[in-house]
């Protein structure tokens, strides 16, 4: 008998339109001891206990693959996937990119793009606090020197991406710093559908300042600096920037 056959968290929804199938195995796995890099139970004996054809076993399996939940080594066996929030990145771009609305003349608002700003903006803004003061003097340079490097056409989308790693690289939260970095993916993807703006001057100046706040120890200074960076953001995709 598996452990943690029984079907429970009921409550839990995985996925709209998920195979019954890969729904109950969802569940199992939430109720088991099994950990992230564990293997499950081969196929046969899934059939077994769950008392399907293994057909069906296999398409669940594929499905739980697809979200990010199963992962196949070839020749090993079937094992659950080690968390990891990058499965969410290509419905985060095809949303960002595909939810845009078009008013009577013709200007269009590029609003999966402005809502996926707003997450990001509310999640750094918050977190931007918790750095501040605890960033060091080494560190506070290598900011400033990623935001000079910001000037350069072909440098620039490389050091915004490095500077918010390195803004967040001794967090402890890694769910925060993944999500972070899947939405700084989403967006800069999303982001080549805009026309083209010289906004390196304002991007650059934008960064050093919340390198200088993160470097004192004035948090709310820190936040109205990363919502200001945002909110120019906002306002290149049609929104009007909002109060922080």
């Amino acid at each position: 008998m598996i452990n943690g056959m029984s079907d429970t968290n009921d409550a839990v929804h995985l996925a709209d339109n998920l195979n019954p199938a890969a729904e109950r195995m969802f569940k199992w796995i939430l109720s088991s001891d099994l950990a992230p890099g564990d293997p499950i139970p081969i196929e046969q004996d899934l059939a077994t206990q769950f008392g399907m054809a293994r057909g069906t076993v296999r398409e669940a399996v594929r499905e739980l693959r697809a979200l990010g939940i199963l992962e196949v080594r070839r020749g090993l066996g079937t094992y659950l996937s080690t968390a990891s929030a990058s499965t969410i990145r290509p419905s985060l771009v095809y949303r960002s990119v595909k939810q845009i609305t078009t008013d009577e003349s013709g200007t269009r608002d590029f609003i999966g793009l402005r809502e996926m700003v707003e997450v990001r903006a509310l999640m750094e803004c918050s977190l931007v606090t918790e750095v501040t003061g605890r960033i060091s003097a080494e560190t506070g340079r290598a900011l400033h020197a990623l935001a000079a490097r910001m000037d350069d056409p072909k440098d620039s989308a490389a050091a915004d991406r490095q500077f918010h790693r390195l803004l967040y690289a001794d967090m402890g939260n890694q769910l925060a710093r993944e999500l972070i970095d899947v939405f700084w993916d989403s967006l800069n993807l999303a982001g080549l559908m805009l026309p083209p703006t010289n906004t390196m001057p304002a991007t650059r100046h934008a960064h050093d300042l919340i390198a200088d706040c993160v470097i004192g120890h004035d948090p709310q200074a820190s936040r109205e600096a990363m919502w200001d960076h945002f909110a120019a953001i906002r306002e290149r995709l049609g929104g009007a920037p909002r109060t922080s």
